[in-house]
């Protein structure tokens, strides 16, 4: 059974018979030993796989803080002190989550240039690049939103900050 481009050669009757019947030792064989790769695969290409792993790790770290958030703007900053101090484990957690966040950022820059790089953007590809844009808008909301969370001082100015971007925006801010 000599399908494709396979370059897997039984060497024994037995081999043969099985490959005939099941060519799982072939499949094994054009899957994990010979298979093709581009010449310009490198390790920038890791990154899609490397967000997908840290977007859960955000997401249960962010599932395991939100039960024990109280999202009160009078409450918010007591009971993320709450999860430093007396939840098990929650400043590894809060930390986890915070750290994370950056280095998911890092890595999605990384991502965005690796695309860039390779034009990833052009023809036949452009649409996926449209939605790879808007996922980062909305990843950048998300963040914000995060990062307003606490409602501490830091809190607050970052959000004084970003939001007075907006006022920058032509027919949206200030004439």
């Amino acid at each position: 059974m000599s399908e494709g481009h396979s370059t897997y050669t039984p060497k024994t009757g037995i081999e043969r018979w099985f490959d005939s019947r099941m060519p799982l030792p072939r499949l094994v064989y054009d899957s994990f030993i010979a298979y093709p790769v581009p010449r310009n695969l490198n390790y920038a290409w890791t990154f899609g796989g490397i967000l997908a792993l840290m977007l859960a790790a955000q997401i249960l770290t962010g599932i395991v803080l939100a039960m024990h958030y109280a999202a009160d703007s009078t409450l918010a900053f007591d009971s993320v002190e709450k999860i430093m101090r007396d939840v098990n484990s929650g400043w590894l957690l809060r930390y986890l989550h915070s750290n994370g966040a950056s280095f998911f950022f890092v890595a999605v820059y990384i991502h965005i240039f690796r695309g860039l790089y390779y034009g990833s953007y052009k023809a036949p590809r452009e649409l996926l690049w449209i939605l790879g844009c808007i996922i980062y808008l909305l990843m950048m909301a998300t963040g914000f939103m995060g990062y307003v969370l606490p409602w501490g001082q830091m809190s607050f100015w970052g959000a004084t900050v970003i939001t007075g971007f907006f006022t920058a925006i032509p027919l949206v801010g200030d004439w």
